[in-house]
């Protein structure tokens, strides 16, 4: 019985590592470069407070 717990919790941990996991690399992915001309064309939030979006070479960076 008390094997069942545990290999219970242990795949409720692989379960949340997994997801936890799948957020990160979302996370990460978004921040990809946006292609842009002027600042006009960057997207302004998706930078973290404090910070703006700019358009350097051709690619909104948030500075």
């Amino acid at each position: 019985m008390d094997r069942t717990k545990n290999m219970a919790q242990i795949l409720k941990f692989i379960y949340a590592f997994i997801i936890l996991l799948s957020l990160f690399f979302v996370v990460t992915n978004s921040s990809s470069f946006t292609r842009c001309r002027n600042d006009v064309e960057c997207p302004q939030y998706s930078c973290l407070r404090g910070l703006k979006m700019k358009c350097i070479c051709f690619k909104c960076m948030c500075v």
